[in-house]
């Protein structure tokens, strides 16, 4: 049996056949071992000290040579910032989506530009947590909290690639998340169209495409990517019944979705102009490739700049890295509507919720707004203590 030694996140142990210590160190998920050469306890706590220096080192995201060296006779490899980018550019773009590939370019030539990297230098190694931090923290005051988190996640994708091939180090390991501002906090929450938007929207709404979604979406709940990708084997025109499955991957279940009336027709006169079509054929074929390529951030622009801004609903959409305009109606918003409208209705909660694929009334609940009018109508039911009752009055 082996007697381990262990300090922190290097160890000892000694093998019971020879008498001599080993040492172990784990980077990441992989557990490293190797002789220490001798039996004296002493000399081997001394090999493992230099080991807990370069594995904390390591952690912390940068890799020093000289520790590197003294604890295995070899260098670390000096690898240029700029061409390894590059390279993971290339490599990537077979494997992702342009939008993927587009997020990744984003976050990676902003930093390459921020360190004004060249062909030569800086070395992978020479990218630290505080050079990293200086980065966004210029991203920072024009973007989001999310939009900070969203490039640490991406760097970090490629951080660790590059630590894995070269043993680089990953410098957003111990960068902390980035959270709202108390101001970005107190922006109002999504809200549901008014009657009178939802009509001017629709009417402002470009023919085809646009038209279909609102509609679909205020009679469905689907999301923007679901009405984009929706193919013809969706459609149950025996049964009046949508039988689709979410566009998000992590979401397995179908689900099946009764089509009104009004839907229905406009959905058989686009089946009939469609002419000859296979199953998995899209109803839009445009807006379907560009959400497989990009995802919904550009339908979803495209919503804000034909639909919303002429209806006075919401400011150009700001691009080059500005800060984005808060909006409280998207195309979104349309899932609240339907959401609020049935509950508003007595639809029970099962119903609804089933419906629009919510998990918990919790989630339900954000999509569920009270209105002014709605609050009148109950109150009318209610009896007031201020009033004598006709019936009982003398």
């Amino acid at each position: 049996m082996l007697s381990p030694y262990i300090a922190g996140m290097a160890w000892l142990y000694e093998h019971p056949k020879s008498g001599r210590w080993y040492l172990g160190w784990r980077v990441g998920k992989k557990a490293f071992n190797r002789s220490t050469g001798t039996a004296d306890r002493k000399e081997a706590e001394k090999q493992l000290a230099t080991a807990e220096i370069m594995v904390t080192t390591n952690r912390e995201g940068k890799l020093n040579e000289a520790v590197y060296r003294s604890l295995t006779g070899q260098s670390v490899q000096r690898i240029a910032f700029k061409p390894a980018v590059k390279t993971f550019l290339n490599q990537t773009a077979a494997t992702v989506s342009k939008g993927t590939l587009a997020a990744y370019r984003s976050a990676l030539n902003g930093l390459l530009e921020s360190v004004n990297a060249t062909d030569t230098a800086p070395d992978l190694a020479d990218i630290s947590g505080d050079v990293l931090k200086d980065y966004l923290a210029k991203i920072r005051l024009g973007c989001s909290a999310g939009t900070c988190n969203t490039k640490v996640k991406y760097l970090g994708v490629f951080f660790r690639a590059m630590n894995e091939k070269h043993n680089t180090g990953d410098p957003t390991s111990k960068l902390d998340r980035y959270h709202e501002t108390p101001t970005e906090a107190d922006e109002p929450d999504r809200r549901p169209f008014t009657p009178e938007e939802l009509r001017l929207v629709y009417t402002l709404a470009p023919a085809g495409f646009w038209k279909f979604a609102i509609k679909c979406s205020f009679f469905t709940g689907f999301r923007l990517g679901r009405i984009a990708t929706m193919q013809w084997q969706h459609i149950n025109f025996e049964k009046a019944e949508f039988d689709i499955k979410d566009v998000k991957p992590q979401v397995k279940k179908k689900i099946a979705v009764p089509i009104m009336a009004e839907l229905f027709q406009e959905l058989k006169t686009l089946r009939a102009a469609a002419g000859k079509v296979k199953p998995t054929d899209y109803l839009w074929p445009e807006q379907a490739q560009s959400y497989r390529k990009i995802g919904s951030p550009k339908l979803s622009r495209e919503f804000i700049d034909l639909v919303l801004v002429p209806a006075g609903l919401a400011q150009p959409y700001k691009r080059d890295g500005e800060r984005r305009t808060f909006n409280e109606v998207t195309f979104h918003s349309i899932k609240h509507n339907l959401v609020t409208g049935m509950k508003a209705i007595g639809a029970p909660e099962m119903v609804v919720r089933g419906m629009v694929g919510h998990d918990s009334a919790a989630v339900s609940a954000v999509y569920t707004h009270s209105t002014p009018d709605m609050a009148r109508e109950h109150l009318k039911k209610m009896p007031s203590p201020f009033t004598k009752n006709k019936k009982t009055a003398k």
